[in-house]
């Protein structure tokens, strides 16, 4: 692998495992698993890190080794498919706002850059810092998927087992 290649693929795997670089090494496993429980803009601030990184590694020829870039790109698609209609929704509403930062990303002519990447990485630290102190103060805060599903499991046996006691009646 010739040296721009390496320093390349180096700087992607730092972005994407590095928690000194930023937030995506902890939030990209969560969009793959919960997408649902990542806001809007969250996600949106990864869809543009992934593309990046998709592109990038696109171009340097890293892609085809079925490693970690290939399996990202693949299913990051499939999570943000799930929630696509909410994102866009929410996609159009910020477009009003020429102060916001999907404005300046938009309107940049380098969107596929290191220097880009790290900058949607510190972004992305930002907002998961805001989306953090938001969750502290819900009550009761959001659960992990699998608690969430459990809670939905136990409430429709509840349901059949009222239904049940009902027609017994």
């Amino acid at each position: 692998m010739d040296d721009e290649r390496f320093r390349v693929r180096s700087e992607l795997y730092r972005l994407l495992l590095d928690e000194e670089a930023g937030t995506a090494s902890a939030l990209v496993p969560r969009m793959l698993a919960d997408p649902d429980s990542l806001t809007p803009e969250i996600r949106w601030c990864l869809f543009y890190l992934i593309r990046g990184i998709g592109y990038l590694a696109g171009r340097n020829h890293l892609f085809g080794q079925d490693g970690l870039l290939d399996t990202l790109s693949e299913e990051f698609e499939v999570a943000r498919l799930r929630t696509q209609r909410l994102d866009n929704l929410w996609s159009g509403i910020v477009q009003e706002d020429p102060n916001h930062w999907m404005q300046r990303y938009e309107s940049t002519e380098v969107h596929y850059s290191l220097e880009e990447l790290d900058w949607l990485n510190e972004l992305l630290g930002r907002l998961w810092e805001v989306e953090r102190q938001r969750l502290a103060l819900e009550e009761p805060p959001l659960q992990p998927l699998v608690l969430r599903k459990r809670l939905v499991g136990a409430g429709q046996q509840q349901n059949r087992l009222a239904n049940s006691l009902l027609r017994l009646n």
